[in-house]
């Protein structure tokens, strides 16, 4: 059996880790050290983590990847380190001692970076995809080991996005593994490649210009940072009434007992739950009423 030591972080990576123990020996697992979560600030556990910790597997939490950390994992004698959205740079000592797989979440060399799948959301597809790269030194510029693609006529938000490519990602992983030695490797056409970068809470304020994107953006921000207003007010739940026709932007058209059709340069967007700064979530009809706004008003 081929043995593997695992670098990965969130849940996305835990999923992937949870199909991987099945059919190969984990040695020990690498993951970001426990970071200060919510408003009190408690240290809190990886999803890799907790669940390597389950199963009794060696836990490395290095701040970053050194020397040390290397000598230690040597000892293990694995085949593969294989990594999945680990969150650091690989440095050439780790990529030189063994095969080190990435599963990463494009079809590459398209939207190389931070969040592939933020981005294939926004930019409204219905294809998806994975690919195992073989790492070296440079981001996500490696040669590709295989790739699976993911077609669908559903709206998928980011959780349910990851949820499926984590599946996906995890059954690619487990036949590269199975038949490494007689791959080829395909170099990828760097003159290709995209970029995506990392998500700033800023990007999820929105103006009401177009009701399909306003929707994109809230399935691709799902749950962070969330769409909102310039307001504050944080868009919880909506849907898209109508692609086309031009609104004034903001206007309230109607009124039914689910939600709110608010007008936009394009189309219109229907508001079911929102939250006003340093409030509770409620439904858009409640907070219509807060604020004595009716159909023909601005919704703010």
């Amino acid at each position: 059996m081929k043995r593997v030591i695992f670098f990965g972080t969130p849940l996305f990576a835990k999923e992937v880790l949870e199909r991987l123990v099945r059919s190969y020996e984990v040695l020990a697992v690498v993951t970001q050290p426990d970071r200060p979560f919510g408003r009190k600030k408690e240290l809190r556990a990886s999803e890799v983590k907790e669940f390597a910790l389950s199963l009794k597997l060696p836990c490395f939490q290095p701040e970053r990847l050194d020397h040390l950390l290397l000598e230690r994992l040597a000892q293990y004698r694995p085949d593969f380190f294989v990594i999945v959205a680990f969150g650091q740079i690989f440095p050439k000592a780790f990529l030189d001692f063994c095969p080190c797989i990435n599963l990463h979440t494009s079809i590459l060399p398209k939207l190389r970076g931070a969040s592939p799948m933020q981005e294939m959301i926004l930019q409204d597809r219905k294809e998806f995809g994975v690919s195992a790269m073989l790492m070296e030194e440079g981001l996500d510029c490696g040669e590709v080991l295989g790739i699976s693609c993911l077609g669908t006529k559903e709206d998928l938000n980011l959780p349910r996005l990851s949820c499926l490519l984590a599946q996906l990602g995890a059954e690619l992983l487990m036949r590269v593994l199975r038949d490494y030695s007689s791959l080829a490797p395909l170099r990828q056409i760097h003159c290709d490649a995209s970029m995506c970068k990392k998500i700033k809470k800023e990007e999820g304020e929105i103006d009401f210009y177009s009701a399909r994107e306003i929707f994109v953006r809230f399935l691709a921000f799902f749950p962070w940072p969330g769409i909102f207003l310039k307001s504050g007010l944080k868009i919880l739940a909506c849907e898209v009434a109508k692609m086309e026709g031009e609104h004034s932007l903001g206007e309230i058209l109607e009124v039914d007992s689910c939600g709110v059709f608010v007008g936009c340069k394009k189309g219109i967007l229907k508001i079911l739950e929102v939250q006003p700064p340093s409030k509770s979530k409620m439904s858009a009809l409640d907070y219509l009423r807060g604020k004595h706004l009716g159909v023909g008003d601005i919704f703010c």
